[in-house]
């Protein structure tokens, strides 16, 4: 079975974890991926348009076309699905009080047309999986987290903290913020501890009062240094955009065996359990508290760090998730679906 994939970019992370790197394994499933990125150009786009008719499945990924792309690409898709991981009906104004700095009638206008236009849509977690229902409940939603390769990386070995300890977090500029909003945080902790701030990141960061080292991130090292990490953290702010994040930073951490604290916001806190597999903090206060928990109880870092690497092999590694897709991509087709070992 060929499905067309129309990506928005290559380098786009969503792309990359959502689709690229799931295609080989795709193909042992029964799927034969062809990968396209979808061109600037009108002419070129037409083009790439009538070339779903050649598909029994067409994927778009994560863009919101103009209402004239797509009614072109609906034409001419015999099944067109709708492939998303981003709350991309809101404004990115993460970390605002003001819920109308979220409001945006174009991308909610796109985002509708979209999801009650296509034949399936493949959420990545629960929020925006009833999202959808809310706005489309005519259309079937399949829910298919984003991915995480465990096998390929060496996990974190042991447990006694490093000199000093290192509390890490990885993530591109634009989610910086994030770590803005729990300074306060590591200067409560620094008040009673030693310990070092590593960011992995493509900008630099600092914190008043606190020891930072940033170290440049590139795909090949990420893993390598996820598990140098004593603790990682993933705070996020509770807000409508942020509650439609996957977790992705989380399940790093945890695919790497270290333990962890996030903010219970969204899917994180489906990720976390009841302080299960990672502990939850909801303000300063709390990641202050978590953070030096963690710092003195070594035995509850080795049970996260366990419990949480073996979550993500069970429900999120990308074995596990290729088969879901897998299997979503072959029921959008009524009749072919047959059920995979």
């Amino acid at each position: 079975m060929k499905v067309l994939f129309l990506l928005k970019s290559e380098k786009t992370p969503s792309s990359r974890i959502r689709m690229l790197d799931m295609a080989p394994l795709l193909r042992q499933h029964g799927i034969e991926a062809d990968v396209e990125v979808l061109p600037q150009s009108y002419f070129k786009r037409r083009s790439l348009f009538k070339r779903a008719r050649e598909y029994p499945v067409t994927v778009l990924q994560k863009r919101l076309l103009s209402i004239f792309d797509f009614r072109e690409l609906r034409k001419n898709a015999e099944r067109l699905v709708f492939d998303f991981d981003d709350a991309i009906y809101h404004k990115n104004a993460s970390c605002s009080r003001n819920p109308a700095d979220y409001k945006s009638f174009t991308r909610m206008g796109k985002f509708k047309r979209t999801v009650r236009g296509v034949d399936l849509v493949i959420a990545a977690n629960k929020v925006l999986s009833e999202k959808v229902s809310e706005l489309a409940p005519g259309t079937p939603v399949e829910i298919v987290p984003s991915p995480v390769d465990v096998g390929n990386s060496i996990p974190k070995s042991g447990y006694a903290l490093s000199s000093p300890p290192v509390i890490g977090w990885i993530g591109t500029k634009s989610t910086l913020r994030y770590l803005e909003m729990i300074a306060p945080a590591f200067r409560q902790v620094r008040d009673r501890r030693e310990f070092v701030l590593r960011i992995v990141s493509d900008r630099k960061f600092t914190v008043d009062g606190v020891d930072v080292e940033c170290v440049p991130w590139s795909l090949e090292t990420q893993n390598v240094e996820i598990a140098r990490f004593d603790i990682g953290i993933m705070p996020l702010s509770e807000d409508p955009f942020s509650r439609g994040k996957s977790a992705y930073k989380l399940l790093q951490y945890m695919a790497m065996g270290v333990p962890s604290i996030c903010s219970p916001v969204g899917m994180n806190a489906e990720v976390a359990g009841d302080d299960d597999y990672c502990l939850t903090a909801a303000d300063n206060d709390g990641f202050s508290r978590s953070i030096l928990k963690l710092l003195d109880d070594c035995e509850l870092r080795k049970s996260l760090g366990i419990k949480g690497r073996g979550l993500v092999k069970r429900v999120y590694s990308i074995e596990v998730v290729a088969l879901k897709l897998a299997a979503a991509l072959k029921k959008s087709i009524p009749g072919l679906f047959t059920s995979l070992e």
